[in-house]
């Protein structure tokens, strides 16, 4: 039997979590490693499996898989989760690129801030959402018609918008800010109800949302 996936990160969703929801959509059990202190990430990078030294990596296949966008497209190849016809394909890709920037200014970044620079952080945050991101995911999803972004299948992109927007409606700063963009709320329930996703967010490996205390971890680990 060929190993299970390893995902080697800190202690949690970050960057690694769009590749761990493709496992769960497929149901693919890996395994993982984090890294806590400064003293196993120097560990970790003199074993020269960190092509640009930096977290996460994925050994699948043989393979030292770094920087999360390649990770996403690599998973979605080997599971065939990029669409199914050259437009789908090409959809897939500006839609899983649109969730990444997207994510980039949604809030997690808030906790690795001094706390005097959050309160523009989040209001910045906010904005962006209701005026760039969430209406082009509304239409979307209301064209498409399935519940799902591409495509009556989830896709590496439905992956990566979930991520985003779980974190959103987890975050009190966002005030319920999906009742205002339906499609997108339905969406959660659609991708949560996938079986094998439905098994990872009940378990003990989904992370919680960050917090102060985690942002103090991984800054005294990676920086």
């Amino acid at each position: 039997m060929a190993d299970k996936p390893k995902i080697t990160y800190v202690r949690g969703r970050g960057r690694a979590e769009v590749s761990r929801l493709i496992f769960a959509v497929k149901d693919v059990e890996t395994t993982e490693e984090h890294i806590t202190t400064k003293e196993e990430f120097q560990k970790l990078k003199a074993t020269g499996k960190l092509m640009f030294n930096q977290l996460p990596l994925i050994e699948i296949d043989g393979l030292c898989l770094i920087e999360s966008q390649a990770q996403g497209n690599y998973l979605g190849h080997k599971y065939n989760m990029l669409g199914k016809t050259d437009l789908e394909k090409g959809r897939v890709q500006m839609l899983f690129a649109g969730s990444n920037s997207f994510n980039g200014v949604s809030g997690p970044s808030w906790f690795f801030m001094p706390a005097e620079a959050r309160a523009d952080a989040k209001k910045s945050a906010i904005e962006k959402a209701k005026t760039r991101y969430l209406p082009v995911f509304e239409k979307v999803l209301t064209e498409n018609g399935t519940g799902l972004l591409v495509g009556s299948e989830a896709t590496i992109a439905d992956c990566a918008l979930f991520n985003t927007l779980s974190f959103m409606k987890e975050m009190s700063e966002y005030n319920n800010i999906l009742d205002d963009f339906p499609k997108c709320k339905a969406f959660l329930d659609t991708f949560s109800a996938i079986p094998g996703v439905k098994k990872y967010l009940e378990s003990p490996r989904r992370f919680p949302i960050p917090d102060d205390a985690y942002a103090k971890e991984v800054i005294a680990a990676l920086f």
